[in-house]
């Protein structure tokens, strides 16, 4: 029987989110998916049709994420989708609003369901179809959510998170299948939908993520294909320079990105992420799109871009003032506000934590009630210099 696997080396993300119709012939084409889980980076990589696998450049949109600016091409997919553990933990309370605001704004190319309870059970299947003109022609089902490690985007076969098979199945079967649970729906803009389901605050494997034990460490590696498998259960990102004794990065890097002359937006900012953990399977292949859902409840689009490691070397929003703004924000700060080791040792946390989940997601932490104490920062130079003018 033939089947398409993740480890064997298949693309799952090529073959279910890329239309399968000639661009210059895939007028009134339509994906038709239903998963249990989701990543929104998936639905958004169905959409614009952009492709994340390693050594391609992506055609994703300048505008990506910024679905009120979404203008669907000739190029472009309907999108019908249905999560089929929506109601079990599998959609956060911000998710479930941004989703809202995705379909609302976008011209009618995206559908999103959730079984409605009254007469429809939790759905696990993940099943993807093609059609077009209301014709289905390739329909796959197997074990692979809709989700950035269930489809293993921005990874080859060797970084697999996640091993997951689809089958080929009957394109009728799949058609009554999907109108059988469409029709027992309630589109997530649908009033009911709040009457009915509670969301939490985070999808269901984040928070799972956030009990969890870490993770034991690996062997050391002995190959090369071991040294890329090996992984992190966590990471801290720095917002200071760690370089030598450790001091505030200047204008012009790192959170004060934006704070040079030349930059339009004072609060460009980005994380430096270092070599160790751009080189690792932490985070997808560079300039790939995730979601990082933070503490608070935002959630912010995110991906890690510039230099020759794997991952790349820095991380930053979509667009990349946000991240500054976010970040000012929590701290209590102005906007376009110079951020050094001093404001943030007066905020009580001086890095992020950045947890991985078990279908690609990220949890943000950049909480002072869950921060260790940061030594090497009050050691800086700085910090030990303002000690020793107050002797004086």
């Amino acid at each position: 029987m033939e089947f398409y696997s993740s480890l064997m080396g298949d693309n799952l993300a090529e073959l279910v989110l890329h239309s399968p119709y000639p661009q210059d012939d895939c007028a009134g084409h339509e994906l038709w998916a239903v998963t249990g889980y989701i990543s929104r980076t998936t639905i958004l990589s169905a959409l614009y049709q952009a492709d994340f696998t390693p050594g391609r450049r992506s055609k994703e949109s300048g505008h990506w994420g910024e679905m009120s600016k979404f203008t669907p091409t000739s190029s472009t997919p309907k999108v019908h989708l249905l999560v089929g553990m929506a109601r079990d933990g599998a959609v956060s309370i911000t998710t479930h609003e941004i989703l809202k605001g995705w379909v609302k704004a976008s011209h009618g190319y995206l559908d999103i369901r959730y079984p409605d309870p009254r007469v429809s059970p939790l759905v696990h299947t993940k099943l993807y179809a093609w059609a077009q003109n209301g014709s289905f022609d390739i329909a796959y089902a197997g074990s692979a959510n809709l989700s950035t490690d269930g489809l293993n985007i921005g990874r080859d076969a060797s970084e697999c998170q996640q091993e997951n098979i689809l089958v080929p199945v009957s394109v009728e079967y799949a058609e009554n299948y999907i109108d059988t649970l469409f029709g027992a729906s309630l589109s997530c803009t649908d009033p009911v939908v709040d009457a009915f389901f509670t969301f939490p605050e985070a999808p269901s494997d984040v928070l799972a993520n956030k009990s969890l034990p870490p993770v034991p460490p690996l062997p050391e590696p002995e190959t090369e294909r071991e040294e890329r498998m090996k992984d992190f259960s966590s990471i801290k990102l720095y917002l200071y320079s760690h370089a030598g004794k450790g001091s505030s990065y200047n204008c012009g890097s790192g959170i004060n990105w934006g704070l040079r002359d030349i930059r339009a937006n004072k609060d460009e900012a980005y994380f430096a992420v270092p070599a160790n953990i751009g080189q690792s399977n932490f985070f997808p292949v560079k300039n790939t799109p995730i979601v990082v859902h933070c503490d608070d409840g935002e959630d912010l689009i995110m991906r890690v871009a510039s230099g020759s490691d794997r991952c790349g070397k820095d991380m930053s929003t979509i667009p990349n003032s946000e991240l500054g703004s976010y970040i000012r924000k929590r701290m209590g700060l102005d906007e376009g506000t110079k951020v050094g080791i001093r404001e943030l040792l007066d905020y009580g946390r001086t890095y992020v934590t950045i947890t991985r989940t078990s279908e690609g997601n990220y949890y943000l932490d950049f909480s002072p009630e869950t921060a260790e104490p940061d030594e090497f920062a009050m050691q800086s130079p700085e910090i030990v210099n303002e000690f020793s003018h107050e002797d004086d």
